[in-house]
């Protein structure tokens, strides 16, 4: 049985799309629509493999999720796919700086998606 993903993302054909992939991989998914449901999700018994964070969320973005999970000790080494239509140099330095372990441009592309994703969950 392969792990569980969180999804954290706010579009619903993003979300699909990531359902689609990781499921035909053999993932378990689960999902939240903002920041703060994803800071709830972290905060339940068990957690995930690993998660997919969108950058631009509504109620708490994905840099102070990031930056909240790095900083509980619980969830700290926890590996965390930062996802975004922001291609600029400053913001995979922001995400990186606050401890993603890869950054993931929309849009999503199937192969280079589970390589990320395989790759975040060997190294954990």
């Amino acid at each position: 049985m392969k792990k569980t993903v969180l999804v954290v993302e706010d579009d619903p054909d993003v979300l699909a799309l990531a359902r689609r992939w990781l499921e035909r991989e053999g993932y378990a998914v689960s999902h939240a629509a903002d920041g703060a449901a994803a800071l709830a999700a972290l905060g339940a018994d068990p957690l995930p493999g690993l998660v997919l964070l969108d950058v631009m969320l509504p109620k708490v973005d994905g840099f102070e999720v990031l930056k909240r999970v790095r900083a509980d000790a619980r969830t700290r080494a926890l590996p965390v796919l930062m996802v975004t239509s922001f291609t600029r140099d400053k913001d995979v330095a922001r995400g990186r700086k606050l401890g993603a372990n890869d950054y993931i441009v929309k849009p999503l592309a199937e192969i280079d998606f589970l390589e990320r994703v395989e790759r975040a969950l060997k190294k954990s």
